[in-house]
């Protein structure tokens, strides 16, 4: 009888024990998968218990805080993280249980700008922790200020020459028609302007369908020597208005492959930059630089040169040096973007190396 009572208690033990085995396993399983969820995150994920002392970070977190999670655990969310709009949110979600999701400007130890969301964590329905969710939109923001400006900046290009326009149409219809010397003049600047329009207009046009990625580059082999020589060539009346002495060092038997069309908008682009804002009597020289298994390619200018403040922006839509120069003799402020652009579609990149006062050396690097 006790036998048969002793065996039935083990069985009983053995099942349970079973039952905790299978509920420690589902745990396991289900602990692993938060685990690789948390970790696979873009979002940086941070918890802290209620004396604020970090538990845990995912690999999002520690990329962006620049931190591991080991020397971590344990310590002050101050101490690891020296952020005090951070540690107020904190401190709001464990004082009072509810969520607050706000955008956060950082600077250090990175200089970005991030939303975060926080979240009480409940143990027995007391607030016993937080929970951080933090993602990166610094590039959403960057896009949406370069939008806004894209924007702005059409607006202003257009209305200038439109203005102008207008008024001078104005002008004619209340009489200045009858006033021949006068009548001809106001259609030359109406002429000029409706061309500085359509030069616009087609950049624009060009820069869209470039930044659009849709571009189907149709790639040959050709002599880059001999299509910069027919490109100076259409620049002779221009460069000898102003003395200008272009000349092209490129070696005659230098080739490659690309889009030939794209690379011939590029160097119009830079060699009537450098032309344009040059001084009188001064030159031009496109000539290659020495890169293992690339090529490089150099318009070198005696202009006035680019000051070290502008030249980060120099490649940037819209962006002048000199604003009212560059309308003055027709830029868009359109061609070193559509030239970036261009080189980047192609596998290469672009740069500028200038002093003010002594000239510019725009270059780009194609692969070879």
């Amino acid at each position: 009888m006790f036998n048969s009572h002793l065996k039935n208690k083990i069985s009983e033990l053995d099942s349970q024990l079973e039952a905790f085995k299978k509920s420690i396993h589902i745990l396991e399983n289900e602990n692993n998968r938060v685990h690789a969820i948390l970790n696979s995150m873009v979002e940086g994920v941070v918890a802290v218990d209620k004396d604020t002392r970090v538990l845990w970070l995912n690999p999002t977190a520690e990329k962006i805080f620049n931190i591991s999670e080991s020397s971590t655990q344990g310590r002050i969310f101050l101490e690891v993280f020296p952020n005090n709009d951070i540690a107020e949110i904190i401190a709001l979600v464990l004082k009072n249980g509810e969520v607050i999701s706000q955008e956060l400007s950082l600077i250090w130890p990175v200089q970005k700008i991030f939303q975060v969301n926080a979240s009480a964590i409940f143990e027995s329905k007391v607030t016993n922790g937080c929970l951080l969710v933090i993602h990166d939109i610094t590039e959403m923001r960057r896009l949406e200020t370069m939008r806004r400006d894209f924007v702005a900046n059409v607006s202003h290009e257009l209305k200038t020459p439109l203005t102008s326009i207008k008024g001078f149409v104005e002008t004619l219809l209340e009489g200045a028609l009858e006033d021949k010397e006068n009548s001809v003049n106001f259609l030359k600047i109406i002429n000029d302007h409706a061309d500085r329009l359509n030069t616009l207009i087609d950049d624009l046009l060009d820069l869209s369908h470039i930044e659009s990625k849709e571009v189907v580059l149709r790639k040959d082999k050709f002599s880059l020597a001999g299509l910069v020589d027919e490109v100076i060539l259409g620049f002779k009346s221009q460069a000898k208005k102003k003395q200008i002495e272009v000349s092209s060092a490129l070696p005659q038997g230098l080739e490659i492959i690309a889009d030939k069309s794209k690379i011939e908008q590029v160097l119009v682009n830079l060699i009537n930059n450098a032309i344009k804002y040059n001084k009188d009597k001064g030159f031009v020289r496109i000539y290659s630089g020495e890169l293992t298994d690339k090529i490089k390619i150099i318009v070198e200018d005696s202009g006035s040169g680019i000051s070290a403040r502008d030249i980060p922006r120099i490649f940037e839509r819209f962006y002048r040096v000199d604003k009212a120069r560059s309308r003055e003799l027709g830029g868009t402020g359109l061609g070193l973007s559509i030239v970036k652009h261009i080189i980047e579609l192609h596998g290469g990149n672009v740069g500028v190396e200038s002093t003010e006062g002594l000239g510019s050396k725009f270059w780009f690097i194609l692969p070879g």
